[in-house]
């Protein structure tokens, strides 16, 4: 072991980088066993993660503190406490509009062999890529942030290497641990997590670099460290950072929270009718817990009136509404309420988009970050197919360039675009290599043009086919026409 990490020392040892100190610092308290230390060199956004952690969750939210009443006499009043759900809305919206539909990969270099394209596409749905990326947003905007491990091991039945997707987030028992240099490149991450080993739960730590993999598990006596070399030259994990999608509302979330609570209360307190009554009227009551049909008043001063709700329905109906608009407001959320998209139905295109532009911008600002994670993620796949599980496609893995955006999250903008597209082939503006290419119908556009064309083709043969038929069939039938008005000709001689 100890030469394995002089070994490691050494590597970094030769590098020229701004961030060699800091790697160095790292690596030598790894060959310390100095874990605990080591933990502390990387960042620790853990104050962040709990308070969304605890503003997402509707149980942990403010309202449900809200004391009780005390009466004299008699069991507290329980207050009403009736939390919402406004932070998972508004996540959910965003990772609608951002993934909505699934990211669509093209190939770039038309020349390269569809082979390592098709295995591209394939590792994808293997390692559910669609679905761990929409798990990985939902996370990251809830929590502000996550991360995707790609867990490489070996098959003990085929004995081949395979690649397993793991969610990492504080919610799933991990806490996250990235490290950067001055410029933002991710030089180091860690990530710990407790197993549970016989009657003991034990902490493990792993720390990944671009050239090695430290497994580390923590003893009475100290930490044990497992090194182990990383065969794809990448960190294996993509880590997801962002603001939580609710930045900015969560004072006028507490205050919707609170007036619902208070209204509730109110309506519990006067929801059996309350009489204001005079002494007098009171004594001649057969019942004092009962208001009687007929009341009896003896003189001018009796009072019996029923007492109203010291409420201004107006007043907070005012204040709700402008809550729920600020809140929305506040965080580019578009509201999909049914009585908000009653007028939606007659517009397409870009007319929707205009009407639901603050969403949209929140779709651009948030493609700023998940563009660049999404292209490292790609970059990542790549890497480990080339140097684990598709190594005999490697060479054709280097030439393949693959390009990708993120899917209108509205299927009728997508059917406007290829009506568009046809527009522009018909009228020779564009060729037909680049309708289809644009159109991302298929993964192999030459191959469905040479489709396209053979088809043509094959109608033209047909078309000119009948057409010498049909010639050939109104030929034989005047040649016929002619032999009769022949013999009718021989019958008059």
């Amino acid at each position: 072991m100890g030469s394995i990490l002089n070994y490691i020392v050494d590597i970094f040892r030769g590098q020229s980088m701004n961030n060699s100190e800091v790697t160095k610092d790292l690596i030598t308290l790894i060959q310390d066993k100095d874990i605990s230390q080591a933990m502390e060199m990387f960042q620790n956004r853990d104050l962040e993660v709990l308070e969304a952690i605890q503003e997402y969750d509707p149980n942990l939210h403010d309202v449900m503190s809200r004391p009780n009443k005390l009466r004299k006499g008699r069991e507290p009043y329980k207050t009403e406490k009736l939390p919402r759900r406004w932070q998972a809305y508004i996540n959910e919206v965003a990772l609608f509009y951002l993934l909505g539909q699934p990211i669509r990969w093209s190939k770039n270099d038309p020349d390269v062999k569809d082979e390592a394209f098709d295995a591209f596409t394939q590792f994808l749905k293997d390692t559910r890529f669609n679905t761990t990326m929409r798990q990985a947003k939902r996370i990251a905007g809830a929590e502000t942030e996550c991360a995707k491990l790609y867990h490489i091991y070996r098959n003990e039945e085929t004995n081949k290497p395979e690649v397993k997707v793991v969610l990492l987030a504080k919610s799933l028992g991990y806490t996250l641990r990235p490290m950067f240099d001055q410029y933002g490149t991710l030089l180091a991450f860690g990530y710990g997590y407790y197993l549970k080993e016989g009657l003991n739960t034990v902490e493990h730590f792993d720390i990944q670099t671009s050239q090695f993999i430290y497994r580390c598990k923590k003893h009475n006596k100290g930490w044990e460290v497992t090194t182990i070399v990383n065969p794809t030259g990448k960190i294996n994990i993509i880590y997801y950072q962002q603001e939580k999608e609710w930045e900015g509302a969560q004072s006028r979330i507490n205050r919707d929270e609170q007036v619902d609570s208070k209204s509730a209360d109110t309506n519990n307190y006067f929801a059996d009718p309350k009489a204001k009554v005079s002494a007098d009227v009171l004594e001649s009551l057969s019942d004092p817990n009962d208001v009687g049909e007929v009341i009896r008043c003896f003189g001018s001063d009796s009072v019996f009136e029923y007492v109203t709700p010291p409420d201004s329905v107006e007043l907070k109906r005012f204040e709700k509404d402008i809550l729920k608009e600020s809140i929305l407001n506040d965080t580019f959320t578009f509201n999909f309420s049914p009585e908000n998209t009653k007028g939606l139905g007659t517009l397409t295109g870009e007319a929707l988009k205009r009407a639901m532009a603050p969403s949209y911008m929140k779709r651009d600002n948030r493609k700023e970050i998940y563009e660049i994670a999404v292209d490292r993620e790609k970059n990542l796949i790549l890497a480990i197919m080339k140097n684990v599980t598709h190594i005999e496609l490697k060479a054709k893995l280097e030439a393949l360039q693959i390009d990708f955006e993120f899917s209108e999250p509205f299927q009728e903008d997508i059917d406007k675009k290829w009506t568009a597209i046809g527009k522009l082939y018909n009228d020779g503006i564009v060729s037909l290599e680049t309708a289809i290419k644009m159109l991302g119908v298929t993964d192999k556009p030459t191959e469905e043009i040479k489709k396209i064309l053979e088809e043509k083709q094959q109608n033209q043969n047909n078309n000119e086919s009948n057409k010498e038929d049909n010639q050939s069939s109104q030929n034989n039938t005047s040649a016929g026409q002619g032999n009769q008005r022949a013999n009718r000709g021989e019958d008059n001689a």
